[in-house]
């Protein structure tokens, strides 16, 4: 009898993102200690992005089945669709940061940083990002930075930390471009491409489009392969991926504004008052109003 495969481990933001100040970020350094395991049990994938910078240590990352030496001082990114392992040569010292798009949400003009600049994009051509001694004290200013406004933070930290975020994915950009000027580019993969123009689409019309069948229209597509896409670059469905940015706004405007549950829900193009409550309390637990009554106890 065949023996049953055993599904690739997928970590959330709601097991990984450990801090409720932060749904949406994750950071922390990291100095492994000399008789700590040198090896993650098994393969594994994220809901969300993450950079793994290493500034001690070597040894071999595999990333969707391809294995990349490494040794610090140097970076890997990691998009949702990736399916990861880290071997060690012996303890590694560095810093782990986590994140989803939402976090550029409350930065203005930010959301589309990560599909404007492709900064995660072309893996397979840089799987290991090297550092020379002027970026590696650039990007520790700025993670140290984060690490700092993460582990005090105020009620400008989200806006901060999205700021250092960005300047540090930036900085990053201009590195990766140095870095491949002289490698010849391969055409992106027509399915990432739908997947980013998806995602476009849903950043702009999450208001007023709730349905898979809208957006598989506008990609003329159908909805069974659009998911496929989605699930290909996202792990998630089209219908989760709608749904995650329509809770998102909601909780954005419970906690940062005046606005009724009622013209919230308008907002939201739900036409139903009571509909929105039990879509809301269906997806977080608790209901609009007591969730903004937590938000307004935390920051109080």
């Amino acid at each position: 009898m065949a023996k049953a495969s055993i599904p690739i481990p997928v970590f959330t933001e709601a097991e990984s993102f450990t801090k409720s100040k932060f749904r949406d970020f994750y950071i922390a350094s990291y100095q492994d200690a000399p008789d700590a395991g040198l090896r993650r049990v098994a393969p594994h994938r994220h809901t969300y992005y993450e950079i793994i910078w290493i500034t001690e240590g070597s040894g071999l990352h595999t990333i969707d089945f391809q294995s990349y030496e490494f040794k610090g001082p140097c970076l890997f990114l990691l998009q949702p669709s990736h399916i990861h392992q880290i071997r060690k040569d012996g303890p590694t010292k560095g810093f782990v940061l986590k994140f989803n798009e939402s976090v550029f949400a409350v930065e203005a003009g930010a959301e589309n940083l990560l599909l404007k600049y492709g900064i995660f994009d072309n893996i397979n051509v840089q799987p290991v990002l090297h550092l020379d001694a002027t970026a590696v004290a650039l990007l520790d200013d700025l993670m140290q930075k984060m690490l700092q406004e993460y582990k005090q933070p105020t009620d400008l930290s989200e806006v901060i930390i999205a700021s250092y975020l960005k300047i540090f994915l930036l900085q990053v950009y201009k590195l990766k471009d140095v870095h491949t000027q002289t490698i010849a580019q391969p055409v992106p993969e027509p399915r990432y491409l739908t997947y980013r123009t998806f995602k476009q689409l849903l950043e702009e019309r999450y208001q007023q489009q709730h349905a898979v069948q809208d957006y598989a229209d506008a990609l003329s597509l159908t909805p069974r392969t659009l998911n496929e896409i989605t699930h290909k670059y996202a792990g998630k469905n089209v219908s989760q991926l709608i749904k995650e940015r329509l809770m998102l706004e909601a909780k954005r405007l419970l906690h940062h504004g005046q606005l009724s549950v009622k013209e919230i829900a308008a907002q939201l193009g739900f036409e139903d008052a009571a509909y929105f409550t039990r879509f809301f309390t269906k997806n977080s637990g608790a209901s609009p109003l007591a969730f903004r009554s937590k938000e307004l106890e935390l920051v109080s």
